[in-house]
């Protein structure tokens, strides 16, 4: 799981400084939690519930910022 997390704080990272597309940062997501799911418990899925809830969070505030400085 820490490496989940440390992997998907990367693209974030990568994302909120203009490094990588939206686009690109969804695949990399995507790619991160495609690695972790086979080797899941069931005690996993909550925190990682959560992990997931709050890159969510970060992806879709970057967005709106970017979609307000589009439109001023």
């Amino acid at each position: 799981m820490e490496v989940y997390k440390n992997e998907t704080g990367e693209v974030l990272n990568r994302f909120l400084h203009h490094r990588i597309s939206f686009p690109h940062c969804i695949a990399a997501l995507d790619a991160a939690l495609a690695g972790l799911v086979p080797s899941l418990t069931a005690e996993q899925i909550a925190p990682l519930r959560a992990i997931m809830l709050a890159n969510n969070a970060i992806v879709m505030e970057e967005m709106q910022k970017r979609w307000v400085g589009r439109r001023n």
